[in-house]
C-alpha cells in the first residue's frame, strides 16, 4: 500500500455523535459528575463521554465509554462508540478488537465498519476489510464514504472491476475520488490486464481529465494496445498544459515524427513558436 492510499485511507472519517446532548445539559465540565446525576445509568455514561470528548480528554472519553459498554454489553452502539475513542487515542489493536465486538453484535453498523474497514486496510488485509464493509452496504441508501472505502479495498485486492463498480456508487462524492480510479489504472497496467485498464482510464479521464499521472499512464495502455489515436490524444493534451514540461513537448513531437505526420509537427512547432512569441511580448 503507498502513503498516498494510507492519507487517504485516514482521512475517511465518521459521523459526529448526536448534537442534543447539549439540549439536555447546560455546558460544564466533564467531571462534574454532579450535573449528570439526573440520567438514568447507563446512559449517564454516554453523557459524560460525550463531554470529555467534546472538551478534548479522549482518554477520559473512553473510560466513560467502556463503562458504558459493562452496562449495556449487547449494544453494537455502545462497543462501537469505544472503538471510535480508542481509535482516536492512538489504541489501534483495542480499537480493531471493540469494532469487531460492535460488528458481531450488528453486522449493519456503518461506524464500525469504517473503523475495522480503515483499520484491516493498515494492516494490508484488504479482503478481510472488503469483509467487514459488505453487510452494511447492504442496506438501502448506504453511505457513499462506505463504497469508496470498499472500491480501495478491492483495488488493494487486486479486484479492479469490483472497486469500479463501488467507485460508481459514491455518488455526490465521486470527483473526490479520482485518485482511486488512477490507482486501479496503474495496478490493472502492472498486471496487464487491459481491459480493466481502459475502463478505469475512462473513469479517470472523466474524474480529473488534465491529471498527469493519469495521462501518462494512459498513454503507456494506449501503446500497449496499439491505440495510436488515443496515444496521440493524450500526449496532446498532456504537452499542451500550462505546467507542461519539456519532455512532455518534445514527447508529443517525437510521437508525430514516428507516425510520419510531418505536417502535423510542423503546425504543431509552430503553434508553440507564436505562443511563446506572444508570452514573450507580453511582458
Amino acid at each position: 500500500m503507498t502513503d498516498g492510499h494510507r492519507r487517504h485511507i485516514a482521512l475517511m472519517g465518521i459521523a459526529a455523535l448526536p448534537l442534543i446532548l447539549s439540549a439536555v445539559l447546560p455546558p460544564v465540565s466533564f467531571a462534574d459528575e454532579s450535573r449528570t446525576s439526573v440520567i438514568p445509568s447507563p446512559l449517564t455514561y454516554l453523557v459524560r463521554s460525550t463531554l470529555a470528548e467534546e472538551s478534548g480528554d479522549v482518554q477520559g472519553a473512553a473510560r466513560y465509554a467502556e463503562a458504558f459498554t459493562e452496562e449495556a454489553p449487547r449494544s453494537s452502539y455502545a462497543a462501537g462508540k469505544l472503538a471510535l475513542l480508542l481509535e482516536d487515542a492512538g489504541e489501534d489493536l483495542r480499537a480493531l478488537e471493540w469494532g469487531g465486538r460492535a460488528l458481531s453484535l450488528d453486522s449493519l453498523n456503518a461506524d464500525a465498519a469504517m473503523l475495522v474497514g480503515r483499520m484491516r486496510l493498515r494492516s494490508g488485509e484488504s479482503s478481510m476489510a472488503v469483509k467487514a464493509l459488505t453487510p452494511s452496504l447492504r442496506l438501502l441508501g448506504a453511505r457513499p464514504e462506505l463504497y469508496a472505502l470498499r472500491a480501495l479495498a478491492h483495488e488493494l485486492d487486486r479486484n479492479y472491476e469490483a472497486a469500479l463498480a463501488d467507485l460508481k456508487r459514491t455518488d455526490v462524492l465521486l470527483p473526490d475520488f479520482g485518485w482511486v480510479a488512477t490507482g486501479i489504472l496503474g495496478l490493472a497496467l502492472e498486471d496487464n490486464r487491459l481491459d480493466e485498464a481502459s475502463q478505469a482510464l475512462k473513469l479517470a479521464l472523466d474524474l480529473n481529465p488534465n491529471d498527469a499521472r493519469t495521462l501518462g499512464l494512459g498513454v503507456e495502455l494506449a501503446r500497449r494496445t496499439g491505440d495510436t489515436a488515443l496515444e496521440e490524444l493524450l500526449l496532446r493534451r498532456r504537452a499542451d498544459a500550462t505546467d507542461a514540461h519539456a519532455e512532455q513537448i518534445s514527447a508529443y513531437a517525437s510521437f508525430l515524427i514516428r507516425e510520419g505526420m510531418l505536417r502535423e509537427l510542423e503546425d504543431y512547432l509552430r503553434q508553440i513558436e507564436e505562443s511563446r512569441w506572444v508570452s514573450t511580448r507580453g511582458r
